[in-house]
C-alpha cells in the first residue's frame, strides 16, 4: 500500500523549501544593491563643494578638480580663523 498524501507532503515541502530559498537569496540581493547604490551616492557627495557667499546663502559649486578650489578654500579658512 502506497501513501499519496505523503508524497504529497514530501513535494509540498520541497517546493516550500525552494521557495524560501528563492525569497532569502532576492533579499540579500536586494541588501547588496542597496549597499552598492548608497556607496555610489556617498561618492557622488563627496565631490560637491559647498560656498559660503558673504556667510549668508550656500551654494553647491562643483568642480572637474578639487584643486582649483583649494585657494579660494584656504583663504576662506584664514578669514574665518581671524575673524573668530
Amino acid at each position: 500500500m502506497e501513501f499519496k498524501s505523503l508524497k504529497n507532503i514530501e513535494s509540498n515541502f520541497r517546493l516550500i523549501r525552494i521557495c524560501c530559498a528563492l525569497f532569502a537569496g532576492l533579499c540579500a540581493a536586494v541588501a547588496v544593491a542597496s549597499v552598492g547604490f548608497s556607496y555610489a551616492f556617498a561618492e557622488r557627495q563627496r565631490q560637491k563643494i559647498y560656498v559660503l557667499d558673504g556667510g549668508r546663502s550656500l551654494m553647491v559649486a562643483l568642480s572637474q578638480d578639487l584643486s582649483q578650489n583649494r585657494p579660494v578654500e584656504a583663504r576662506e579658512h584664514v578669514r574665518r580663523f581671524h575673524e573668530l
